[in-house]
């Protein structure tokens, strides 16, 4: 990217290698946030921000305002902890739109599991002991491992998110006050004008820019990615697997229905944007978190390609397709349902069986729990035994909600206690449904025919990718040469030639 500063070169790497305590949270070494904040280094953009004593305002460390002297300065692992601490964000490089903390930067599982918990909506009318009870801990342990990790409480960092997505809203649509406070999950406008105020200093109305024309009910927010960032490989891939009728790819363009209406997120100006119509608001905050798993927005390239650069094994892989995603599923359960049908099949005859399960058992989409619970599915064409697994999987999701198959763990042992799913529908689902970024079908057909191994010399010889073994397997997947493969393709709209994926 033209104009684009580093830091030391060794410090990202550094970084990537051992993420060091610091103050009790996750955070690189205070000289490398020094470093990096001087410099403005885009890379490290996401894993802190910085707060400044004298101004009372928190930073993204690329924020464009005249760099504070360091004696002023206090780095805080995420936005959260900086306005807990006090400090209300800048207005000139918006950290509170800033990416959340990848993962890997995250040493407990608990609080990686929490984290994504709460970016789903789960605390959202719901207590944080019933978080806490979901994970298994007890409510002051989860957050003393969140104050130990992030410098920040549950109840904290949903709180950051909410009023980030009101701040938003308020910024970039037209929608009327009542309504933001609706979409970004207030009980109440009342309570909505107190936060907002509190946080930035004015209302709400005072902040709307004053160039927006009154009366427009579309919804268009501008959602940025962390470069490189493949979109040939992601918006084929989902081309390739769109339900017809439910969902279409066409360039760079992903439309989806929703309800009686629809959506559309297109990529352009090194961005992705969202377009949504008003009747949608309500549901905003759902939106755009099935919107940041389906293109896996949270991502850390730099962080996955440094590290799998280092195999000689995918390095190869990787260099010719820097940026790779793992496109995630928009829902759950109709993801998981499309795992089951996808086994020991091609994508094609998958993506067939599923637009025939739509046609037969839904009323406009995919079909809900509700309708295959007891439905005779053997009758798209299906085996018994994936049937009676469909027909199970829906009763676990009537009984228990869907929560648990974005949970990792939990998906993967429920799905296993399912007669007629095996290992290679547990990772997958893993993968690009409950967002594993180290799940790994290692009896992939097309995996173990790029590597030339059996199931069990793939694990081995995929051990020095973890913790991103599913990015090495999108790598696998693009570069499969195989028979079964599609002749390179072009992506509409482009010319860029794109292999057509392998998987599933």
């Amino acid at each position: 990217m033209a104009g684009q500063k580093f830091c030391r070169v060794s410090d990202f790497g550094e970084f990537v290698r051992r993420p060091m305590e610091y103050s009790g949270v996750m955070l690189p070494a205070p000289d490398i946030c020094r470093r990096a904040r001087l410099a403005r280094d885009l890379r490290f953009d996401g894993h802190f921000v910085v707060g400044v004593l004298t101004t009372g305002v928190f930073c993204r460390p690329i924020c464009p305002a005249g760099p504070p002297a360091e004696e002023n300065v206090r780095y805080f692992a995420t936005s959260a902890a900086a306005m807990e601490a006090g400090y209300r964000p800048c207005l000139r490089c918006r950290p509170e739109h800033e990416s959340p903390l990848p993962a890997w930067t995250i040493g407990s599982e608990t609080v990686v599991r929490a984290v994504r918990m709460i970016d789903n909506g789960y605390l959202a009318g719901r207590p944080v002991r019933a978080l806490a009870a979901e994970l298994g801990v007890g409510q002051r342990h989860l957050n003393r491992l969140f104050r130990a990790e992030l410098g920040t409480s549950p109840k904290g960092l949903a709180r950051m998110r909410r009023i980030a997505l009101a701040k938003r809203l308020v910024d970039e649509t037209h929608l009327a006050m009542a309504d933001v406070a609706l979409a970004a999950g207030y009980g109440s406008v009342r309570r909505f004008n107190d936060e907002f105020s509190r946080v930035f200093r004015h209302p709400p109305r005072a902040a709307r820019r004053k160039h927006r024309t009154a009366g427009s009910t579309r919804i268009t927010l501008r959602m940025p990615t962390r470069e490189p960032f493949n979109a040939n490989w992601v918006f084929s891939f989902l081309g390739r697997r769109a339900f017809p009728g439910v969902e279409n790819v066409h360039g760079y363009t992903y439309r989806r229905r929703v309800g009686a209406d629809r959506i559309s997120v297109s990529r352009r100006d090194g961005a992705l944007w969202l377009e949504m119509p008003g009747a949608l608001a309500d549901g905003t905050a759902d939106v755009l978190a099935r919107v940041r798993r389906v293109f896996d927005l949270d991502a850390d390239p730099d962080a996955i390609d440094s590290h799998l650069l280092q195999s000689p094994g995918c390095a190869p892989w990787v260099r010719v397709a820097p940026g790779i995603r793992v496109p995630g599923a928009w829902d759950a359960f109709e993801g998981t349902v499309r795992a089951i049908l996808g086994q020991q099949v091609s994508i094609d005859r998958a993506t067939d069986l599923a637009t025939r399960l739509i046609e037969r058992f839904g009323t406009g989409g995919f079909p809900a729990p509700e309708a295959l619970a007891s439905a005779d599915v053997g009758a798209i064409g299906i085996p018994g035994a994936r049937a009676a697994a469909v027909r199970l999987l829906a009763r676990a999701v009537l009984e228990r909600g869907d929560a648990f198959l974005l949970d990792p763990p939990a998906a993967r042992e429920t799905l296993l206690r399912i007669d007629g799913i095996g290992p290679w529908t547990a990772e997958y689902v893993a993968m690009r449904v409950a967002r594993d970024p180290d799940a790994f079908p290692a009896s992939d057909w097309a995996v173990r025919k790029v590597l030339g191994a059996n199931a069990r010399d793939t694990l081995r010889r995929a051990a020095p990718w973890r913790p991103w073994r599913a990015y090495a397997v999108m790598h696998l997947w693009r570069g499969y040469s195989g028979k079964r493969q599609r002749p390179v393709a072009l992506v509409p709209g482009t010319t860029s030639k794109v292999a057509a994926p392998a998987g599933h």
